[in-house]
């Protein structure tokens, strides 16, 4: 530590200060960085900080992965989310293989969350029809894969 110039410290300290409070990815704290220390060196910051085992974009992408699955989202939306903050696919993947859940059965388990009752069959046809893909539309938005909304909808018949 004492190696580093003060405008090197205090970057330090900056993105100590961001990873004290939760995970970041990489590209997310250079971000934040950015406008505070223009024309830094990120290279050499990460470089120290993964070193030190303090900055991790798998543990950034497990971490974000396990808060969205309780939120009851699915693999698409968590995958874009963490795309969108810059973890590189092969840790995306690792990230969703290490949760080791059934998305059909999430799939389920979240339907029956927000619709505890199943579209009656009593309805008129195109009232059940509209029924269906309000729910459709619903496991959709939550990141469900077209297979996983199919399974859940028959499972709920």
């Amino acid at each position: 530590m004492s190696s580093l110039s003060s405008p090197e410290r205090a970057l330090f300290q900056a993105a100590l200060e961001l990873l004290s409070r939760r995970e970041h990815s990489r590209q997310e704290l250079c971000q934040k960085l950015a406008n505070r220390f223009p024309g830094a060196d990120f290279d050499s910051l990460f470089q120290r900080l993964e070193e030190l085992n303090y900055q991790s974009d798998q543990r950034f992408a497990q971490v974000l992965a396990r808060s969205r699955l309780q939120r009851g989202q699915g693999p698409l939306r968590i995958r874009r989310e963490l795309q969108q903050r810059g973890v590189a696919d092969d840790c995306i993947a690792t990230a969703l293989e290490q949760l080791e859940v059934d998305w059909y059965a999430r799939a389920v388990e979240v339907l029956q969350r927000k619709f505890p009752v199943p579209v009656s069959p009593a309805l008129p046809r195109e009232r059940q029809l509209k029924e269906c893909s309000r729910r459709q539309r619903y496991l959709a938005y939550r990141g469900f894969p077209g297979d996983a909304i199919q399974w859940a909808l028959a499972a709920e018949v």
